[in-house]
């Protein structure tokens, strides 16, 4: 018997079409979840392990690119490279000083002060702002590019320089800001002539009239007449009264390595010493960067002739470069951007090129020993014959120039400075270690043990001044011992820099007691009011 043969029941032809699209649909669908959900998946961490160096890498993940970053120590890195204890040190030396290292220029601004000028471009300023909606994003965007960008000038000069104290106090060669200072000196000295002038005019004026017993109004109105007058005679802006640094035409920049944003950051010139050509630059900087940090000075006077050098600076405007060499010869006398000798000056055939002057000479212990000035060459680039201004010298002028700026600021802000003692002490660790070994041999007992800070000087407005104090000298190389300061408020002092260094935190009015120790170490406590910094 033969089976019937199944009859199969016919599906509309849209029907079918529509369950594919639909199938189709789902499975993207599905697909697209699939693929949304294992990227959100987050990967396990990296675990390296290996006994080569790799095993102290520190693997990170960035986690809007996903790219993968390793954080090695850079002794690790060191030990890798088999580096010799030399070149170690030479590294260690760059890695910590070079980001206290700056790219010092300066620039002659375009909008030199003018009456007619200034007028010009105010006019030129309205337009442009009419033309251009205000908006305040674009105003921050303007703000930062102002910072990163030097103003359209003539360019003056560059060269290095090195921060000496981190609220943003640096030092570089005068001559490497010689031209800015002398442009604003000279606007400064015009102003003054004018501002005299207009106040000895307005003077007389007043004192011609005071027996007409003119109105005050009238006096005002001719004051006013005065100033505009001699305001439009010198072409002068009628809103500068006095210069200051942002109306002064040249402006001093500085630039910290372009590895990082590239900023240059406006300085003023604190003050110079032409005798020793160096200069002392503030950044104006509201709060001081996190990242400035102060090189210490090393002693220039202990070094020795084939000792190991390192000069960094920026030849040719290359950021942060590193040559070493050797003292060549100490105790060279070259003549200064003043005309004076400078003497003591360090030679070194570390490769010192244009662009490094105002760098640091550094020891192989990182401390300043000198400040690049300048070389003797026939090409104008290096020929091995390079000199530094000593460190010692630099140290001493410029911190009193430094602590003298930031008394003026704090005076300004009505503000308590630091404690005036009014003495010098010996510093240097070669000249305290001839103290020390007189002192061991004039003692009988052999206890000189040489604590406490020589006193070199005694200023007349000091508080000690009429204490009878005596002070160590050396006269005709034969030393004379003196009294030395071995404790200050209860805290026993080991030596000069330790004195300077706990003086330094004194302010103005504190009273302090000084236990003093003569040649004969006999002691005695004096009694000191702490005076006024005077400027």
């Amino acid at each position: 018997m033969i089976a019937k043969q199944a009859r199969s029941t016919p599906i509309p032809l849209g029907l079918y079409w529509a369950s594919m699209i639909f199938t189709l649909l789902l499975f993207n669908l599905l697909s697209r979840a699939a693929v949304a959900f294992h990227c959100t998946i987050p990967h396990p961490p990296l675990a390296h392990r290996s006994s080569s160096i790799t095993s102290k890498l520190a693997l990170a993940s960035d986690g809007e690119n996903g790219d993968a970053t390793v954080a090695v120590k850079a002794t690790d890195l060191d030990d890798s490279l088999g580096l010799s204890p030399e070149e170690r040190t030479v590294v260690n030396v760059h890695r910590v000083c070079k980001d206290s290292v700056v790219y010092v220029t300066s620039v002659l601004k375009t909008n030199v002060r003018s009456g007619s000028s200034n007028r010009s471009r105010q006019w030129q300023r309205r337009r442009s702002k009419a033309k251009v909606p205000e908006q305040g994003d674009d105003d921050n965007d303007e703000q930062q590019q102002k910072q990163q960008k030097l103003p359209q000038g003539r360019a003056l000069g560059s060269g290095s320089g090195f921060v000496v104290d981190s609220a943003g106090y640096i030092v570089t060669n005068y001559h490497v800001i010689q031209r800015a200072y002398e442009s604003n000196q000279a606007m400064i000295r015009y102003d003054t002539f004018w501002d005299g002038l207009a106040t000895n005019a307005t003077k007389r004026m007043k004192d011609s009239v005071t027996p007409f017993n003119a109105d005050s109004e009238i006096m005002d109105d001719l004051e006013n007449f005065i100033r505009q007058s001699t305001c439009a005679l010198s072409g002068r802006d009628s809103m500068v009264v006095n210069s200051s640094s942002t109306s002064l035409p040249a402006q001093v920049f500085v630039r910290f390595g372009t590895n990082g944003d590239g900023s240059y950051y406006p300085c003023e010139i604190v003050d110079v010493v032409k005798e020793l050509d160096v200069a002392v630059l503030k950044m104006k900087i509201s709060n001081p960067l996190s990242s400035l940090k102060a090189l210490a000075y090393g002693s220039s006077s202990d070094l020795l002739v084939g000792q190991s050098l390192l000069a960094i600076g920026n030849p040719f405007g290359l950021d942060r470069t590193l040559s070493s060499g050797l003292v060549s010869a100490l105790g060279r006398s070259v003549t200064g951007v003043a005309g004076n000798a400078i003497k003591n000056c360090i030679q070194t055939d570390a490769a010192i090129n244009p662009g490094n002057s105002g760098g640091p000479l550094l020891t192989l212990n990182g401390g300043v020993v000198g400040v690049n000035t300048m070389i003797i060459s026939t090409s104008g680039s290096s020929a091995g014959i390079g000199f530094a201004v000593p460190g010692d010298n630099v140290k001493e002028s410029t911190d009193s120039i430094v602590e003298l700026d930031k008394e003026r600021r704090l005076r300004n802000a009505k503000r308590k400075g630091r404690g005036f003692l009014g003495v010098e002490v010996a510093t240097s660790s070669s000249l305290e270690a001839s103290f020390r070994k007189r002192l061991s041999v004039s003692n009988t007992n052999n206890e000189g043990d040489g604590v406490g800070a020589f006193l070199t000087s005694i200023a007349a407005d000091s508080p000690l001044f009429h204490s009878a104090i005596d002070t160590t000298s050396i006269t005709n190389g034969n030393i004379h011992l003196g009294d030395r300061i071995v404790n200050v408020g209860g805290n026993p002092i080991a030596n000069g820099r330790e004195f300077v260094s706990d003086m330094k935190k004194r302010v103005e009015g504190e009273q302090l007691s000084l236990t003093i120790e003569n040649g004969d170490r006999e002691k005695r406590v004096v009694y000191v009011t702490l005076g006024r910094i005077p400027l």
